[in-house]
Protein backbone atom coordinates (compact mmCIF):
# COMPACT_ATOMS: atom_id res chain seq x y z
CA UNK A 1 0.00 0.00 0.00
CA UNK A 2 2.85 2.14 0.13
CA UNK A 3 1.71 3.88 -3.78
CA UNK A 4 -1.74 4.53 -2.11
CA UNK A 5 -0.19 5.93 1.02
CA UNK A 6 1.73 8.58 -1.53
CA UNK A 7 -1.34 8.97 -3.44
CA UNK A 8 -3.48 10.12 -0.93
CA UNK A 9 -0.90 12.01 1.55
CA UNK A 10 2.30 12.34 -0.64
CA UNK A 11 3.29 15.35 -3.11
CA UNK A 12 0.78 15.48 -5.57
CA UNK A 13 3.00 17.16 -8.20
CA UNK A 14 5.35 14.82 -7.54
CA UNK A 15 2.45 11.80 -7.45
CA UNK A 16 1.01 12.47 -11.09
CA UNK A 17 4.51 12.94 -12.30
CA UNK A 18 5.53 9.42 -10.85
CA UNK A 19 1.88 7.86 -11.77
CA UNK A 20 2.24 9.36 -15.33
CA UNK A 21 5.92 9.02 -16.61
CA UNK A 22 5.96 5.08 -17.00
CA UNK A 23 2.26 5.36 -18.56
CA UNK A 24 3.63 7.73 -21.23
CA UNK A 25 5.97 5.15 -21.92
CA UNK A 26 4.03 2.74 -21.88
CA UNK A 27 1.53 4.12 -24.16
CA UNK A 28 4.14 5.59 -26.41
CA UNK A 29 5.46 1.50 -26.31
CA UNK A 30 2.09 0.41 -27.42
CA UNK A 31 1.28 3.13 -30.10
CA UNK A 32 4.74 1.40 -31.83
CA UNK A 33 2.29 -1.95 -32.45
CA UNK A 34 0.33 0.58 -34.71
CA UNK A 35 3.15 2.56 -35.95
CA UNK A 36 5.16 -0.62 -36.59
CA UNK A 37 2.91 -2.34 -38.71
CA UNK A 38 1.86 0.57 -40.71
CA UNK A 39 5.42 1.56 -41.40
CA UNK A 40 6.30 -2.36 -42.95
CA UNK A 41 3.15 -2.61 -44.38
CA UNK A 42 3.75 0.40 -45.90
CA UNK A 43 6.16 -1.23 -47.93
CA UNK A 44 3.78 -3.58 -49.44
CA UNK A 45 1.55 -0.46 -51.22
CA UNK A 46 -1.19 1.66 -50.50
CA UNK A 47 -4.19 -1.00 -50.86
CA UNK A 48 -2.10 -2.78 -47.63
CA UNK A 49 -2.27 0.53 -45.13
CA UNK A 50 -5.56 0.97 -46.90
CA UNK A 51 -6.31 -2.54 -45.36
CA UNK A 52 -5.08 -1.91 -42.27
CA UNK A 53 -6.53 1.55 -41.28
CA UNK A 54 -10.02 0.22 -41.87
CA UNK A 55 -9.37 -2.63 -39.94
CA UNK A 56 -9.16 0.12 -36.47
CA UNK A 57 -12.11 0.64 -36.30
CA UNK A 58 -13.33 -2.88 -35.67
CA UNK A 59 -9.96 -3.37 -33.96
CA UNK A 60 -11.24 -0.29 -31.58
CA UNK A 61 -14.63 -2.13 -31.04
CA UNK A 62 -12.76 -5.02 -28.70
CA UNK A 63 -10.08 -2.47 -27.26
CA UNK A 64 -13.42 -0.90 -26.32
CA UNK A 65 -14.84 -3.61 -24.71
CA UNK A 66 -11.52 -4.24 -22.92
CA UNK A 67 -11.17 -1.27 -21.69
CA UNK A 68 -14.50 -0.78 -20.76
CA UNK A 69 -14.85 -3.56 -18.47
CA UNK A 70 -11.08 -2.85 -17.24
CA UNK A 71 -11.76 0.56 -16.21
CA UNK A 72 -14.84 -0.61 -14.28
CA UNK A 73 -12.75 -2.70 -12.33
CA UNK A 74 -10.30 -0.36 -12.01
CA UNK A 75 -12.12 2.50 -10.55
CA UNK A 76 -13.44 -0.26 -7.89
CA UNK A 77 -10.19 -1.49 -7.45
CA UNK A 78 -8.49 2.02 -6.73
CA UNK A 79 -11.73 3.08 -4.31
CA UNK A 80 -11.14 -0.05 -2.03
CA UNK A 81 -7.36 0.52 -2.19
CA UNK A 82 -7.81 4.07 -0.76
CA UNK A 83 -11.07 2.60 2.05
CA UNK A 84 -8.25 -0.22 2.78
CA UNK A 85 -5.87 2.26 3.44
CA UNK A 86 -8.14 4.07 6.15
CA UNK A 87 -9.49 1.36 7.66
CA UNK A 88 -6.26 -0.74 7.69
CA UNK A 89 -9.24 -4.21 7.73
CA UNK A 90 -8.08 -7.36 6.11
CA UNK A 91 -11.42 -7.91 4.57
CA UNK A 92 -11.03 -4.49 2.46
CA UNK A 93 -7.54 -5.26 1.62
CA UNK A 94 -9.02 -8.69 0.50
CA UNK A 95 -11.82 -6.97 -1.58
CA UNK A 96 -9.07 -6.00 -4.08
CA UNK A 97 -8.25 -9.14 -5.30
CA UNK A 98 -11.69 -10.17 -5.66
CA UNK A 99 -12.54 -7.08 -7.59
CA UNK A 100 -9.39 -7.97 -10.07
CA UNK A 101 -10.76 -11.48 -10.17
CA UNK A 102 -14.05 -11.00 -11.49
CA UNK A 103 -12.90 -8.38 -13.66
CA UNK A 104 -10.98 -11.00 -15.73
CA UNK A 105 -13.83 -13.50 -15.62
CA UNK A 106 -16.12 -11.16 -16.81
CA UNK A 107 -13.59 -10.20 -19.57
CA UNK A 108 -12.94 -13.01 -20.55
CA UNK A 109 -16.31 -14.09 -21.03
CA UNK A 110 -17.02 -11.38 -23.00
CA UNK A 111 -13.38 -11.63 -25.47
CA UNK A 112 -14.55 -15.18 -26.41
CA UNK A 113 -18.04 -14.22 -27.24
CA UNK A 114 -16.68 -11.16 -29.76
CA UNK A 115 -13.91 -12.95 -31.42
CA UNK A 116 -16.80 -15.26 -32.41
CA UNK A 117 -19.25 -13.20 -33.46
CA UNK A 118 -16.48 -10.78 -34.96
CA UNK A 119 -15.12 -13.36 -37.37
CA UNK A 120 -18.48 -14.35 -38.49
CA UNK A 121 -19.57 -11.04 -39.32
CA UNK A 122 -15.80 -9.45 -41.07
CA UNK A 123 -16.04 -9.30 -44.52
CA UNK A 124 -20.06 -8.01 -44.16
CA UNK A 125 -18.26 -4.83 -41.99
CA UNK A 126 -15.24 -4.86 -44.24
CA UNK A 127 -17.22 -4.81 -47.38
CA UNK A 128 -19.09 -1.54 -46.43
CA UNK A 129 -15.56 0.15 -45.66
CA UNK A 130 -13.79 -0.70 -48.84
CA UNK A 131 -14.81 -2.37 -52.32
CA UNK A 132 -11.25 -2.31 -53.73
CA UNK A 133 -10.75 -6.36 -54.02
CA UNK A 134 -6.70 -5.88 -53.10
CA UNK A 135 -7.76 -3.62 -49.79
CA UNK A 136 -11.31 -5.83 -48.79
CA UNK A 137 -9.04 -9.45 -48.85
CA UNK A 138 -6.06 -7.67 -46.46
CA UNK A 139 -8.12 -6.24 -44.25
CA UNK A 140 -10.06 -9.50 -43.84
CA UNK A 141 -7.38 -11.46 -43.00
CA UNK A 142 -6.17 -9.17 -40.92
CA UNK A 143 -9.30 -8.82 -38.77
CA UNK A 144 -9.90 -12.14 -38.59
CA UNK A 145 -6.52 -12.85 -37.52
CA UNK A 146 -6.85 -10.55 -34.25
CA UNK A 147 -10.53 -11.51 -33.56
CA UNK A 148 -9.28 -15.18 -33.35
CA UNK A 149 -6.31 -14.04 -31.04
CA UNK A 150 -8.59 -11.70 -28.86
CA UNK A 151 -9.18 -14.05 -26.09
CA UNK A 152 -5.40 -14.89 -25.70
CA UNK A 153 -4.75 -11.00 -24.94
CA UNK A 154 -7.46 -9.77 -22.41
CA UNK A 155 -5.74 -11.13 -19.19
CA UNK A 156 -2.74 -8.31 -19.93
CA UNK A 157 -5.88 -5.90 -19.66
CA UNK A 158 -7.18 -6.99 -16.30
CA UNK A 159 -3.32 -7.44 -15.02
CA UNK A 160 -2.35 -3.40 -16.22
CA UNK A 161 -5.66 -2.42 -14.99
CA UNK A 162 -5.06 -3.49 -11.51
CA UNK A 163 -1.78 -2.07 -11.12
CA UNK A 164 -2.37 1.28 -12.26
CA UNK A 165 -5.58 1.29 -9.95
CA UNK A 166 -3.18 0.58 -6.79
CA UNK A 167 -0.79 2.96 -8.48
CA UNK A 168 1.96 0.85 -9.74
CA UNK A 169 2.73 2.36 -13.11
CA UNK A 170 6.16 0.81 -13.83
CA UNK A 171 5.53 -2.85 -14.22
CA UNK A 172 2.54 -2.36 -16.56
CA UNK A 173 5.65 -0.13 -18.52
CA UNK A 174 8.14 -3.05 -18.42
CA UNK A 175 5.78 -5.92 -19.66
CA UNK A 176 4.24 -3.41 -22.81
CA UNK A 177 8.02 -3.31 -23.53
CA UNK A 178 8.56 -7.15 -23.77
CA UNK A 179 5.47 -7.22 -26.02
CA UNK A 180 6.66 -4.59 -28.42
CA UNK A 181 10.00 -5.90 -28.61
CA UNK A 182 8.69 -9.48 -29.81
CA UNK A 183 6.26 -7.48 -32.10
CA UNK A 184 8.91 -5.26 -33.41
CA UNK A 185 11.08 -7.96 -34.17
CA UNK A 186 8.37 -10.18 -35.22
CA UNK A 187 7.04 -8.13 -37.59
CA UNK A 188 9.37 -7.88 -40.51
CA UNK A 189 9.87 -11.11 -40.34
CA UNK A 190 6.11 -12.41 -40.39
CA UNK A 191 5.10 -9.88 -43.21
CA UNK A 192 8.65 -10.79 -45.72
CA UNK A 193 9.25 -14.01 -45.06
CA UNK A 194 12.68 -13.49 -43.18
CA UNK A 195 14.73 -16.89 -42.46
CA UNK A 196 12.49 -19.84 -42.33
CA UNK A 197 9.29 -17.99 -42.51
CA UNK A 198 7.15 -17.49 -45.47
CA UNK A 199 6.27 -14.31 -46.56
CA UNK A 200 2.82 -13.60 -44.65
CA UNK A 201 2.20 -9.98 -45.66
CA UNK A 202 -0.71 -8.27 -43.61
CA UNK A 203 -1.64 -11.86 -42.01
CA UNK A 204 1.93 -11.20 -40.76
CA UNK A 205 1.78 -7.98 -39.02
CA UNK A 206 -1.67 -9.46 -37.34
CA UNK A 207 0.05 -12.92 -36.25
CA UNK A 208 3.04 -10.64 -35.16
CA UNK A 209 0.60 -8.62 -33.10
CA UNK A 210 -1.44 -11.37 -31.25
CA UNK A 211 1.91 -13.74 -30.35
CA UNK A 212 3.65 -10.65 -28.94
CA UNK A 213 0.54 -9.58 -26.58
CA UNK A 214 -0.50 -13.67 -25.76
CA UNK A 215 3.15 -13.92 -24.39
CA UNK A 216 2.86 -10.85 -21.73
CA UNK A 217 -0.80 -12.62 -20.99
CA UNK A 218 0.95 -15.69 -19.97
CA UNK A 219 3.94 -13.77 -17.75
CA UNK A 220 0.60 -11.85 -16.20
CA UNK A 221 -0.96 -15.32 -15.14
CA UNK A 222 2.00 -16.68 -14.17
CA UNK A 223 2.67 -13.29 -11.35
CA UNK A 224 -1.42 -13.23 -10.78
CA UNK A 225 -1.00 -16.85 -9.06
CA UNK A 226 2.28 -16.10 -7.56
CA UNK A 227 0.47 -12.86 -5.67
CA UNK A 228 3.92 -11.44 -6.82
CA UNK A 229 2.69 -7.55 -7.19
CA UNK A 230 0.24 -7.67 -4.25
CA UNK A 231 -2.75 -9.52 -6.32
CA UNK A 232 -3.42 -12.62 -6.59
CA UNK A 233 -5.94 -15.10 -8.22
CA UNK A 234 -7.77 -17.09 -5.49
CA UNK A 235 -9.66 -20.13 -6.88
CA UNK A 236 -12.85 -18.97 -4.98
CA UNK A 237 -12.69 -15.47 -6.06
CA UNK A 238 -12.84 -16.38 -9.76
CA UNK A 239 -16.35 -17.90 -9.11
CA UNK A 240 -18.98 -15.32 -10.71
CA UNK A 241 -19.99 -13.18 -8.05
CA UNK A 242 -23.25 -11.35 -9.34
CA UNK A 243 -22.52 -8.49 -7.13
CA UNK A 244 -19.59 -7.31 -8.03
CA UNK A 245 -19.96 -8.24 -11.61
CA UNK A 246 -23.13 -6.00 -11.60
CA UNK A 247 -20.94 -3.01 -9.99
CA UNK A 248 -17.91 -3.59 -12.62
CA UNK A 249 -20.65 -3.88 -15.41
CA UNK A 250 -22.54 -0.12 -13.87
CA UNK A 251 -18.88 1.60 -14.50
CA UNK A 252 -17.71 -0.85 -17.38
CA UNK A 253 -20.70 -0.39 -19.54
CA UNK A 254 -20.58 3.16 -19.85
CA UNK A 255 -16.92 3.26 -20.60
CA UNK A 256 -17.47 0.45 -23.44
CA UNK A 257 -20.13 2.87 -24.87
CA UNK A 258 -18.03 5.44 -24.79
CA UNK A 259 -15.33 3.92 -26.18
CA UNK A 260 -17.36 1.89 -28.67
CA UNK A 261 -18.46 5.71 -29.81
CA UNK A 262 -15.22 6.36 -30.54
CA UNK A 263 -14.67 2.71 -32.65
CA UNK A 264 -18.30 3.52 -34.46
CA UNK A 265 -17.37 7.00 -35.24
CA UNK A 266 -13.87 6.01 -36.52
CA UNK A 267 -15.63 3.71 -38.51
CA UNK A 268 -18.52 6.10 -40.10
CA UNK A 269 -15.91 8.67 -40.37
CA UNK A 270 -13.73 6.25 -42.33
CA UNK A 271 -16.64 5.15 -44.60
CA UNK A 272 -16.99 8.92 -45.56
CA UNK A 273 -13.20 9.18 -46.53
CA UNK A 274 -13.11 6.23 -48.10
CA UNK A 275 -15.36 8.06 -50.41
CA UNK A 276 -12.64 10.44 -51.62
CA UNK A 277 -10.21 7.77 -52.67
CA UNK A 278 -7.57 5.42 -51.70
CA UNK A 279 -4.96 7.97 -51.66
CA UNK A 280 -7.16 10.55 -48.94
CA UNK A 281 -8.01 7.24 -46.94
CA UNK A 282 -4.39 6.17 -46.68
CA UNK A 283 -3.06 10.03 -45.48
CA UNK A 284 -5.94 9.84 -43.44
CA UNK A 285 -4.99 6.19 -41.90
CA UNK A 286 -1.38 7.65 -41.20
CA UNK A 287 -2.12 10.96 -39.67
CA UNK A 288 -4.93 9.49 -37.43
CA UNK A 289 -2.52 7.03 -36.51
CA UNK A 290 -0.21 9.30 -35.55
CA UNK A 291 -2.55 11.36 -33.45
CA UNK A 292 -2.78 8.65 -31.30
CA UNK A 293 0.36 8.93 -30.24
CA UNK A 294 0.35 12.61 -29.56
CA UNK A 295 -2.13 11.85 -26.92
CA UNK A 296 -0.12 9.98 -25.13
CA UNK A 297 0.82 12.38 -22.43
CA UNK A 298 -2.71 13.26 -22.49
CA UNK A 299 -4.19 9.55 -21.70
CA UNK A 300 -1.47 8.57 -19.26
CA UNK A 301 -2.02 12.05 -17.35
CA UNK A 302 -5.83 11.22 -17.29
CA UNK A 303 -5.56 7.69 -16.14
CA UNK A 304 -3.21 9.00 -13.18
CA UNK A 305 -5.62 11.99 -12.32
CA UNK A 306 -8.67 8.57 -12.49
CA UNK A 307 -6.72 6.75 -9.45
CA UNK A 308 -5.40 9.87 -7.52
CA UNK A 309 -9.34 10.95 -7.83
CA UNK A 310 -10.53 7.64 -6.57
CA UNK A 311 -8.04 6.26 -4.30
CA UNK A 312 -8.76 10.31 -2.58
CA UNK A 313 -12.96 10.23 -2.88
CA UNK A 314 -12.37 6.58 -1.50
CA UNK A 315 -10.34 7.75 1.52
CA UNK A 316 -12.73 10.37 1.87
CA UNK A 317 -10.44 13.57 0.56
CA UNK A 318 -12.43 15.75 -1.61
CA UNK A 319 -9.93 18.97 -1.88
CA UNK A 320 -6.71 16.93 -2.88
CA UNK A 321 -8.88 15.38 -5.91
CA UNK A 322 -9.70 18.95 -7.49
CA UNK A 323 -6.49 20.00 -6.84
CA UNK A 324 -5.23 17.14 -8.48
CA UNK A 325 -6.89 18.38 -11.80
CA UNK A 326 -4.42 21.81 -11.73
CA UNK A 327 -1.14 20.18 -10.78
CA UNK A 328 -1.97 17.62 -14.14
CA UNK A 329 -2.93 20.73 -16.29
CA UNK A 330 0.34 22.55 -15.23
CA UNK A 331 1.95 19.39 -16.28
CA UNK A 332 0.75 17.99 -19.68
CA UNK A 333 0.31 21.79 -21.32
CA UNK A 334 4.29 21.72 -21.25
CA UNK A 335 4.60 18.55 -23.06
CA UNK A 336 1.65 19.47 -24.96
CA UNK A 337 3.24 22.24 -26.40
CA UNK A 338 6.52 20.63 -27.48
CA UNK A 339 4.81 18.24 -29.52
CA UNK A 340 2.76 20.37 -31.07
CA UNK A 341 5.62 22.87 -32.91
CA UNK A 342 7.61 19.49 -33.53
CA UNK A 343 4.92 17.78 -35.52
CA UNK A 344 3.69 21.24 -37.14
CA UNK A 345 7.47 21.76 -38.21
CA UNK A 346 8.18 18.12 -38.74
CA UNK A 347 5.28 17.13 -41.27
CA UNK A 348 6.43 16.19 -44.34
CA UNK A 349 9.23 14.38 -43.08
CA UNK A 350 7.21 12.66 -40.61
CA UNK A 351 4.57 11.56 -42.90
CA UNK A 352 7.22 10.60 -45.79
CA UNK A 353 8.69 7.85 -43.26
CA UNK A 354 5.34 5.69 -43.74
CA UNK A 355 4.71 6.21 -47.02
CA UNK A 356 6.62 6.85 -50.49
CA UNK A 357 3.35 8.19 -52.66
CA UNK A 358 3.60 11.92 -53.45
CA UNK A 359 -0.23 12.58 -52.81
CA UNK A 360 -0.11 10.68 -49.98
CA UNK A 361 2.68 12.68 -48.69
CA UNK A 362 1.13 15.59 -50.04
CA UNK A 363 -2.52 14.93 -48.06
CA UNK A 364 -1.00 13.77 -44.88
CA UNK A 365 1.38 17.15 -44.43
CA UNK A 366 -1.41 18.95 -44.58
CA UNK A 367 -3.55 17.21 -42.51
CA UNK A 368 -0.49 16.72 -39.89
CA UNK A 369 -0.35 20.52 -40.16
CA UNK A 370 -3.81 21.64 -40.17
CA UNK A 371 -4.27 19.37 -36.53
CA UNK A 372 -0.60 19.59 -34.74
CA UNK A 373 -1.87 23.56 -33.35
CA UNK A 374 -4.87 21.70 -31.41
CA UNK A 375 -3.38 19.11 -30.17
CA UNK A 376 -3.79 20.95 -26.48
CA UNK A 377 -7.31 20.74 -26.76
CA UNK A 378 -8.27 17.33 -27.02
CA UNK A 379 -5.10 17.25 -23.30
CA UNK A 380 -8.21 19.63 -21.91
CA UNK A 381 -10.55 17.34 -22.63
CA UNK A 382 -9.18 14.18 -21.25
CA UNK A 383 -8.26 15.83 -18.10
CA UNK A 384 -11.88 16.33 -17.08
CA UNK A 385 -12.33 12.72 -18.69
CA UNK A 386 -10.03 11.11 -16.11
CA UNK A 387 -11.64 13.25 -13.16
CA UNK A 388 -14.93 12.36 -13.99
CA UNK A 389 -14.11 8.20 -13.91
CA UNK A 390 -12.54 8.51 -10.67
CA UNK A 391 -16.15 9.95 -9.14
CA UNK A 392 -17.71 7.04 -11.19
CA UNK A 393 -18.90 8.96 -13.51
CA UNK A 394 -18.40 6.83 -16.46
CA UNK A 395 -22.12 7.83 -17.99
CA UNK A 396 -20.91 11.56 -18.20
CA UNK A 397 -17.31 10.36 -20.19
CA UNK A 398 -19.49 8.39 -22.44
CA UNK A 399 -21.94 11.11 -22.97
CA UNK A 400 -19.51 13.33 -23.45
CA UNK A 401 -18.00 10.95 -26.17
CA UNK A 402 -20.96 10.45 -28.05
CA UNK A 403 -21.56 14.45 -28.54
CA UNK A 404 -18.00 14.39 -29.67
CA UNK A 405 -17.69 11.04 -32.26
CA UNK A 406 -20.99 11.02 -33.18
CA UNK A 407 -22.68 15.00 -33.25
CA UNK A 408 -19.56 16.84 -33.76
CA UNK A 409 -16.63 15.19 -35.59
CA UNK A 410 -19.05 13.04 -38.26
CA UNK A 411 -21.51 15.77 -38.57
CA UNK A 412 -18.46 18.30 -39.15
CA UNK A 413 -16.73 16.19 -41.34
CA UNK A 414 -19.70 15.43 -43.58
CA UNK A 415 -20.55 18.76 -43.46
CA UNK A 416 -17.42 20.56 -44.59
CA UNK A 417 -16.23 17.73 -46.96
CA UNK A 418 -19.43 17.34 -48.82
CA UNK A 419 -22.30 20.51 -48.40
CA UNK A 420 -19.20 22.69 -48.54
CA UNK A 421 -17.30 20.69 -50.91
CA UNK A 422 -13.71 21.00 -49.06
CA UNK A 423 -13.31 17.40 -49.38
CA UNK A 424 -10.07 16.08 -48.02
CA UNK A 425 -9.78 19.87 -46.51
CA UNK A 426 -13.35 19.15 -44.75
CA UNK A 427 -12.34 16.24 -43.25
CA UNK A 428 -9.07 17.62 -41.94
CA UNK A 429 -10.42 21.09 -40.50
CA UNK A 430 -13.49 18.99 -38.64
CA UNK A 431 -10.87 17.46 -36.02
CA UNK A 432 -9.79 21.13 -34.59
CA UNK A 433 -13.29 22.45 -34.79
CA UNK A 434 -15.05 18.92 -32.88
CA UNK A 435 -11.77 19.55 -30.27
CA UNK A 436 -12.93 23.21 -29.33
CA UNK A 437 -16.61 22.30 -29.07
CA UNK A 438 -15.93 19.11 -26.95
CA UNK A 439 -13.14 20.41 -24.76
CA UNK A 440 -16.13 23.40 -23.71
CA UNK A 441 -18.91 21.06 -23.61
CA UNK A 442 -16.74 18.92 -21.45
CA UNK A 443 -15.97 22.09 -18.63
CA UNK A 444 -19.52 22.84 -18.57
CA UNK A 445 -20.48 19.97 -17.27
CA UNK A 446 -17.56 19.89 -14.98
CA UNK A 447 -18.56 22.86 -13.22
CA UNK A 448 -21.98 21.48 -12.74
CA UNK A 449 -20.55 18.54 -10.74
CA UNK A 450 -17.90 20.46 -9.00
CA UNK A 451 -20.90 22.89 -7.51
CA UNK A 452 -22.73 19.83 -6.85
CA UNK A 453 -19.81 17.93 -4.80
CA UNK A 454 -18.93 21.24 -3.03
CA UNK A 455 -22.72 21.88 -2.17
CA UNK A 456 -23.41 18.46 -0.33
CA UNK A 457 -19.76 17.34 0.88
CA UNK A 458 -20.36 13.81 -0.31
CA UNK A 459 -19.32 11.60 -3.17
CA UNK A 460 -20.80 9.75 -5.76
CA UNK A 461 -22.35 6.68 -3.02
CA UNK A 462 -23.22 9.26 -0.36
CA UNK A 463 -20.37 9.07 2.08
CA UNK A 464 -19.11 12.36 3.85
CA UNK A 465 -15.87 14.15 2.75
CA UNK A 466 -13.74 15.61 4.66
CA UNK A 467 -14.87 19.26 5.56
CA UNK A 468 -13.66 22.33 3.67
CA UNK A 469 -13.83 25.70 3.10
CA UNK A 470 -15.17 25.96 -0.40
CA UNK A 471 -12.54 28.79 -0.93
CA UNK A 472 -10.19 26.33 -0.48
CA UNK A 473 -11.36 24.02 -2.96
CA UNK A 474 -11.74 26.41 -6.06
CA UNK A 475 -8.77 28.12 -5.41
Amino acid sequence: MHETKNIIKGDLKKVILRLSWPMMISNLLQATYNITDTFWVGRLGSYAIAAVTISFPLVFVMIAIAMGIGVGGSILIAHAAGKAFKTKKEKDKKQINLITSQTFVLLFLAAVAVSFIGFLFTPKIVSLLSSEQAVFESAVVYMRTIFIGFSFMVLYYVFEAALRALGNTKTPMKFVFISVLINVILDPILIFGLGPFPKMGVFGAALATVISRAIISLIALYHLIKGTYGIRFELDFLKPKIKVIKDILKLGIPTTFEMGSIAIGSFMITYIVGALGTATLAAFGIVTRLFSFFMIPSLAISVSISTIVAQNFGAGNLKRAFISLKESAKLGFKIIIVISVFTFMFSRQIISAFTVDAEVIYLGTMFLRIISPFIILGFGRHVFIGFFRGIKRTDISMAVSIINHFILRIGGAYVLAFVFNLKAVGIWWSYPSMMFLSLIITYIIYLRIKKNIIKKKVDVEGIILKSEAESEIVE
